[in-house]
Formats: C-alpha cells, sequence, structure tokens
C-alpha cells in the first residue's frame, strides 16, 4: 500500500462518520448527540455532544434490561400464588377468602412468551387448582392481591395522553394480561359521525367509557386515544377511527389490575358453579395451595427490548427495587439500577432516570453513558443474553430504538462498534428516519473497512 492510499485509508476511519455526523446538524433546529467505539480497542471513532443529557425514549430499555440480568439474574422467575384464609368445611364451604398473591409476574395471563398461558388458560388453571380443594361455595370473595409493591401504578410524569393506552398501563404486583383490553368500534358510514363502541376484549364490566370517537376517512388509520388514570372507572376515547371496515379495535390500559384479574377469576368460578357470596371474611392465616411461575428474566428481558414493551421494563424496575431494597417501588428500583452502574465505574452526571421504559419525558441520559454501558455489559456474562434481546434493525446491527413526539434515537452494537446516537426537538421525522438509517449504515462500512 503506498503512502498516500494509506493517508486516504486513515482518514476515512477517522472522518467519515464525523462528516455524516456533521450532516445530522442539518436537521433543523435539532439537538443531536452521538458517540460511537471501536470495542475492541477503545478507539473513540465519533464523538459529538457525547456530554449532552437528552431524552433516550425507549433507549432507556437498555439501561434497565442490562442491569436486570445482572441484579435479578438470566433465570429468576416471578411467582403469583393462590391462597385462601379461614377454614373449609365438611360442607366444602370456603368460610373465608381466596387470594391472588400477585409477585409482580408482567407475563401473567398473556402468551406472548413461551411458558405463559393466555388469560383464559390461566383462569382455567386457577379454576381447576380451587375445584382441587373440592370447594363449593365460598363465603367471601376472590381479592387480587397487589401489596407486595407499592400501589402507585404509572409514573407521575408520564404524559395524560399516554395513560389510558395500552403502552401507559403500569407496573402492579398483580398485572395480568398485560393489563390490557381491546376496545372494539364499528364506524359509521358517514364520515365524521360517531363510531359505535361494540364490545371489549377481555370483558372489563368495572369500566364505563364516554364514548368520543368519529369516524375519519377511509384508511385513516387508529388516530383514537383513550383517557383515563389509574384506579378510574370512567375512560373517555377521543379522536377517530377509519371508515370502510366492518370493526376496528384499539387497545387500553387497565387501570385496576387486581380487581380486573379478581373480577375474571370470580366469573370463571361462578360458571363452574361455583357460588360466591361477594362479603368480606377475615382471617390472620392463609394457606397457599397454588403457585404460578413466570417466564425466566431472560426471556422477558428478550420481549422487552425486541417488542419495546414499557409494561415489562417497569416490572423489572420494581423487582430489582424488591430484590435490592426489599420495596417494590420505581424509585427503589431506580435506586437499585443507579447503583449498580456506579458500582461499574460509570460517570452518571447528567443521567436521571425516572421510569425503566423510558416513557417519561423527563429521563435523561448521555450518549457517552449509553455505550459506556454497552462496553460493560460486553464483558459480562450476560453479554451474549443482552446482545441476543437486541433487535435487528440493519445487517450486522443489533440495536434497541427509542422514539416518541421529538425524539428518536438507537443504542447497540454494529460490528464491533458500540454506538448510540440520540435526535431531540426535532419535527420532521421523516427527514430524520433517513438520517439516522444512513448513520447506522455509514457505521457498517466502517467497521468493515
Amino acid at each position: 500500500m503506498t503512502l498516500i492510499s494509506c493517508i486516504i485509508f486513515v482518514a476515512c476511519k477517522l472522518f467519515i462518520p464525523c462528516l455524516f455526523a456533521e450532516d445530522l446538524y442539518s436537521l433543523d433546529h435539532a439537538v443531536v448527540g452521538i458517540y460511537a467505539v471501536d470495542s475492541r480497542t477503545g478507539k473513540v471513532l465519533t464523538d459529538q455532544n457525547s456530554g449532552l443529557s437528552l431524552m433516550p425514549a425507549s433507549c432507556m430499555k437498555v439501561v434497565t434490561t442490562a442491569a436486570a440480568l445482572r441484579i435479578l439474574g438470566a433465570d429468576h422467575r416471578f411467582e403469583t400464588h393462590l391462597e385462601y384464609d379461614g377454614i373449609i368445611g365438611p360442607d366444602k364451604i370456603l368460610k373465608g377468602n381466596l387470594y391472588i398473591h400477585g409477585g409482580g409476574d408482567p407475563c401473567l395471563g398473556s402468551d406472548r412468551i413461551s411458558g405463559s398461558l393466555s388469560w383464559k388458560e390461566q383462569l382455567k388453571v386457577w379454576a381447576d387448582a380451587v375445584q382441587e380443594l373440592e370447594i363449593q361455595k365460598i363465603e367471601g370473595k376472590v381479592i387480587g392481591d397487589a401489596t407486595k409493591w407499592e400501589k402507585a401504578l404509572a409514573v407521575p410524569s408520564w404524559s395524560w395522553e399516554d395513560l389510558g393506552n395500552y403502552y401507559g398501563a403500569g407496573a402492579c404486583a398483580l398485572s395480568f394480561h398485560e393489563n390490557c383490553y381491546s376496545l372494539f368500534f364499528k364506524p359509521d358510514k358517514i364520515v365524521g359521525e360517531r363510531a359505535n363502541l361494540l364490545r371489549t376484549d377481555p370483558p372489563v364490566p368495572m369500566l364505563a367509557f364516554q364514548n368520543e370517537v368519529k369516524t375519519g376517512p377511509e384508511g385513516s388509520g387508529d388516530c383514537a386515544c383513550i383517557y383515563g388514570s389509574e384506579f378510574s372507572p370512567i375512560q373517555f376515547i377521543r379522536g377517530t377511527i377509519p371508515a370502510a371496515v366492518d370493526e376496528f379495535a384499539i387497545k387500553g390500559a387497565i387501570p385496576d389490575p387486581a380487581t380486573y384479574c379478581a373480577d375474571l377469576l370470580t366469573k370463571e368460578l361462578e360458571k363452574r358453579g361455583i357460588y360466591i357470596t361477594q362479603t368480606i371474611a377475615s382471617s390472620n392465616t392463609r394457606v397457599r395451595f397454588h403457585t404460578t411461575f413466570s417466564p425466566t428474566v431472560e426471556n422477558i428481558v428478550y420481549w422487552t427490548n425486541q417488542k419495546s414493551i414499557n409494561l415489562y421494563a417497569e416490572h423489572l424496575l420494581k423487582k430489582m427495587g424488591e430484590v435490592v431494597y426489599n420495596e417494590g417501588s420505581t424509585a427503589a428500583g431506580i435506586q437499585a439500577v443507579t447503583n449498580f452502574w456506579h458500582s461499574q465505574n460509570m460517570d452518571l452526571s447528567g443521567f436521571n432516570m425516572v421510569d425503566g421504559s423510558g416513557l417519561s419525558r423527563k429521563n435523561l441520559v448521555t450518549t457517552r453513558q449509553l455505550v459506556e454501558m454497552l462496553l460493560k455489559i460486553k464483558t459480562s456474562d450476560s453479554f451474549s443474553l443482552f446482545f441476543e434481546s437486541l433487535p435487528q434493525n440493519q445487517p450486522s446491527i443489533k440495536a434497541k430504538s427509542g422514539s416518541m413526539s421529538l425524539a428518536k434515537g438507537y443504542v447497540g452494537y454494529a460490528g464491533n462498534i458500540a454506538f448510540a446516537i440520540i435526535v431531540n426537538q426535532c419535527a420532521n421525522r421523516q427527514t430524520m428516519n433517513q438520517k439516522l438509517d444512513e448513520f447506522m449504515s455509514n457505521l457498517i462500512a466502517l467497521d468493515k473497512k
């Protein structure tokens, strides 16, 4: 290789990503942070505003899931227990209550992950367990016990427009069916007229809906939004659904998951002829007679990152708080995660974690911190599990994306390059997406040189 060729080769290695980073600054009024490091040598390949604290959106899930694999362990499973108090008499009457004692399983009643049953199948298994006790009547109630964790479900800084929708479902010690339900509408034949609410699946008799949804133009998609806070029985639905379809479904968040779960089991038992008086009986001693185990944390982390499931991330966060501090709360989880990264000799200046999923706009992290976390996890025993959990964005790129209004980012690996890029305050989403894709393609080309 001639001297001139060597100079050109070195120049390409050093400046191609930097020049492209400059191209990202053509995004009007946007704030861009970029950091990329060769994981083999530790050489910084590009550094543009890597010390700026930016909103990561769902890129925050990398912070949470990487810590969860280390703090909880890949093989950890959540447990949900069936219990009763009082006594079962010779007349086969339970004079007491039946409890579903939640342990924070985010997959309970969802068959998204292998090893976890659908809500209908899970209810059947529980009802079978009750019938094995030969109970024919319950002089008490079926109670969803979510006391293992804090009562609050949602994070205070989550947006009002998110709370009633499925992706804004809060983490409860007794979550069920991913704390969501589907609402089915029939659009009117005339655009602008009210769409009829047909049904929900699963049934949610605890909720009353104020339906203000109208029929939008054909092909306009889901432009409806559910508004409602945790534990509120009234949910408001506004916006539009498209015309020219037989029916159209949107997904909402269950505001009281523990009660919802107990109601569904009550109906399943009554369907089998077990009469429940609904009068509260009290006793200090409980008998545990059935346990449901969740999939492993390894599998939960995989789906958290692959499908960007906010609920799973929030459950992992609260569980880390429970394990480290014996407190199943968002605050304790944040402390556990923050202290974990501190123990990895991380400089967390400018880092502000307020949830596990990235749904809050108050989350702040630098691209340098994200890349340093990637480098730390790469040297750990859990790297292969973490790496496999990251979505395949392009050939040779495994990265978690993050997206919300005025924010977009990616964090992950392009071959041997660990990188993070976050764009905030960019209103031109189409141009932003195009330039982010070009940036990652550029990283692949650089890694192959």
